[in-house]
């Protein structure tokens, strides 16, 4: 069993979807958890982000089954925002051991360039600038820890291998590839790993909705089969959870730069 007792996690986009699975995952190992997610709906998207209740129901069951948990609504894109919910997980915990910067946001154009400025923006600035903000508002509590620490950034394997009409998506996901490079080879010396994990396609609130069913047939059309080599539809949110889980521990204490790719086979095709 991989064991975090002790340490202290801030997961972003906690409330529901590959969020909400980690941080119960890391619970479970023993972490202290600070859940961060959204109070209000992000614009121009055409399915429902996450809600207070959402967020309320995560630390409800993470408290229920005995995990020590605090809450911040946070939207990502708020860096001040992204500060105190650090200074939450220091205060009530003690200090900052590992973060997930999980929160993203998805959208559909008719092509890549007849993407709305709207969505181009939302998309940069949600997935690619707010995992910076994450980073930036938690690097020093890890480093004030002195105990060195994991970061995971969650990608896709939109950056892995091309995708049709979604080209801001993969563009955002590919400029996190590029930073965590950055932060890996800035914080090796004080013991603080940053990685990632690309899922694929992930049966979530982003992804089964009907836009996204929408978008998948109008890809499959555009740029060939979007099925996966392995028999099913879609993984589920936990399978992303364990890979994000065992990278935080002290299994996976060398790993560091790394971009591990967890699709059921489909960059094989």
């Amino acid at each position: 069993m991989i064991d975090l007792t002790g340490q202290v996690a801030l997961v972003t986009g906690a409330a529901r979807g590959i969020g909400r699975a980690t941080a119960l995952a890391l619970a479970e190992a023993g972490a202290k958890v600070v859940l961060t997610d959204l109070d209000h709906q992000v614009e121009g998207l055409t399915y429902g982000t996450a809600t207070n209740a959402d967020l309320e129901a995560t630390a409800a069951e993470l408290s229920g089954a005995g995990a020590e948990v605090a809450t911040a609504f946070v939207d990502v894109r708020d860096h001040a925002a992204l500060v105190r919910a650090v200074e939450t997980a220091v205060s009530r915990f003690g200090g900052l051991d590992i973060v997930v910067a999980n929160a993203g946001v998805a959208s559909w154009p008719t092509t890549t360039w007849q993407a709305t400025e709207e969505q181009w923006h939302t998309m940069i600035d949600v997935v690619l600038t707010g995992t910076w903000n994450t980073c930036r508002a938690a690097i020093p509590a890890i480093l004030g820890g002195g105990r060195g620490g994991s970061i995971v950034l969650i990608g896709s394997t939109a950056a892995v291998k091309p995708v049709p009409t979604i080209g801001h998506y993969a563009a955002a996901k590919s400029g996190l590839v590029g930073l965590l490079k950055s932060l890996a080879l800035e914080l090796a010396g004080d013991s603080i790993r940053v990685n990632a994990v690309h899922p694929g396609g992930t049966g979530t609130e982003m992804t089964q909705n009907p836009a996204a069913e929408h978008w998948q047939e109008t890809a499959e059309g555009v740029g060939g089969t979007l099925e996966l080599p392995l028999p099913i539809h879609r993984m589920e949110p936990i399978d992303v959870a364990h890979a994000v889980r065992w990278l935080c521990s002290s299994e996976a204490r060398y790993m560091t730069g790394a971009q591990i790719v967890l699709d059921a086979g489909a960059t094989l095709q």
